[in-house]
């Protein structure tokens, strides 16, 4: 029986209109496309950008992995709280490959839990946009090698979501190139150490190039975010240069990018008001700690010191945010964290540990209700243009035995650029500033570009879906052992 052998590269949040409309300047991609087998891919990034990756490693959608965002709402302990192997667990489709007798090496997939491989390599964390944890590797050796080798972390370390000034975007430019380098460096090693059936492994400088030097916004033009894609397109040939000739090559990505229009920074004032006509009290929390420090401290003190604090104490300032102050007895829903479409969660009795609302009261259909028309209501102050594109349900989108771990209600927005101030016929005018330090943001487009075997590119036709691409490995390209 002849061995297949499969590499699947990912551009992280890579977006294909950007490498279409710059072929010229992206030799390797070039190449890739119009030699591949290239499909667009729906994603679950249109109310849920955060569940990409879940979606991709289980072939299942949210509603039954039930993971869109490193911080969720757990509802036994009413409070945001980080995604971790103990909570919220699932399972890849790359150890279900192992046990069918496959070797399989994997590195930085985002939005993953430590490995679990028995014989395989697996690094988390060491050079990903999105993190779940700590750097780890499997095995431990191989983590030592790594630090070593090419340093204890990814130059780009974790996002800090407040404005940059031009010396920290210069920087994050910077490192993202040299990142790239570097991380091509990394999985070559790791390509060479073992003749693999499966490797994967994910580039995550377009993602976070993406959202920070989006060319709008950045200050830098349309070349500093080029740079970083010609870095990863120099790193991505130096790769493909060193795959086994026989092996099936997939270069995908999951989502694309495209200039934030989130107008997520009004959520929480619309929710407050919301729940005030609902009979809540207020919460003090919003005008506290963070709130002051965004007021009062420059943007790039911000960065620098939330760059020195603990990831613990990070989550826990933004679960301060979320619900200090709250007398949950009155408190009917809350806006989540997010970081481009509004998430919206229901107080629930026998659902959450405090809840209030009855799930089949006459009190939460109207809440409901209510909340819809009034984010539906919201206009641009200055221009009296909508804003919402829409109010959709995650229990309609997602159906699964894990959509309660989901944001009830979901707000996308139109393309419009974040505003500063809105007017609602029902909530009166709000002001607040988008201050993220994100010129771009999620679209929903990925795509997937098979080269191999005529009957490999095939499969193509079958990949239309993010949740498509763990069958097209585990069963057509590997099929039943």
């Amino acid at each position: 029986m002849t061995r297949r052998r499969l590499v699947l590269l990912g551009l992280d949040a890579a977006d294909i209109d950007l490498v279409e409309a710059h072929r010229g300047a992206l030799p390797t991609l070039r190449r890739v496309l119009g030699d591949a087998a290239v499909t667009r891919l729906d994603s679950t990034a249109g109310l849920l950008p955060g569940s990409v990756w879940p979606t991709f490693a289980t072939g299942v959608l949210p509603g039954v992995h039930g993971v869109y965002h490193h911080l969720q709402w757990d509802a036994a302990g009413m409070r945001l709280r980080r995604v971790a192997g103990d909570w919220l667990d699932w399972e890849p489709f790359w150890n279900g490959l192992e046990r069918r007798g496959l070797d399989v090496a994997v590195l930085d997939v985002p939005m993953t839990f430590p490995s679990r491989l028995a014989r395989g390599i697996e690094v988390t964390n060491w050079g990903s946009h999105d993190q779940l944890g700590p750097f780890a590797a499997r095995p431990a050796a191989v983590g030592t090698e790594i630090r070593r080798r090419f340093g204890r972390r990814h130059p780009m370390g974790y996002e800090i979501p407040v404005d940059k000034t031009p010396a920290q975007l210069g920087r994050i430019r910077r490192d993202l190139v040299a990142g790239a380098a570097r991380k091509g460096e990394l999985v070559r090693w790791l390509l060479g150490r073992r003749d693999w059936d499966l490797f994967l492994a994910v580039f995550g400088e377009t993602h976070r190039g993406g959202h920070i030097l989006w060319p709008e916004t950045s200050g830098g033009g349309l070349d500093a975010l080029l740079d970083v894609y010609r870095a990863v397109d120099t790193a991505l040939g130096a790769v493909l240069d060193a795959v086994p000739r026989d092996a099936t090559i997939v270069v995908f990505s999951l989502h694309g990018m495209g200039p934030n229009i989130s107008q997520e920074h009004f959520v929480p004032l619309v929710v407050d008001r919301l729940n005030a006509g609902h009979g809540a009290a207020a919460t003090p929390a919003r005008r506290g700690l963070v709130r002051w420090l965004r007021d009062r401290v420059p943007a790039g003190a911000q960065n620098a010191v939330a760059r020195m604090v603990p990831v613990a104490v990070r989550d826990e300032v933004m679960n301060r945010q979320i619900t200090g102050g709250r007398d949950w007895t009155s408190t009917p829903g809350l806006a989540l964290l997010a970081d481009l479409n509004g998430y919206l969660r229901w107080n629930l009795r026998g659902r959450e540990r405090d809840g209030c609302l009855d799930a089949d009261g006459d009190a939460l259909r109207r809440y409901a209700q209510r909340t819809a028309e009034c984010f539906r209501g919201l206009r641009a102050a200055d221009t009296g243009m909508p804003l919402v594109a829409d109010v959709a349900l995650a229990r309609d989108a997602f159906a699964g035995p894990r959509v309660a771990n989901l944001p009830d209600a979901v707000v996308t927005w139109v393309q419009m650029p974040p505003v500063a101030r809105v007017r609602s016929e029902h909530l009166g005018e709000m002001a607040a500033e988008l201050a993220t330090g994100r010129g771009g943001n999620h679209r929903p487009v990925g795509f997937c570009a098979i080269l191999g075997p005529e009957e490999t590119r095939r499969q193509a036709a079958h990949v239309r879906h993010i949740a498509d691409l763990a069958p097209l490995v585990t069963e057509r390209i590997f099929g039943p052992r």
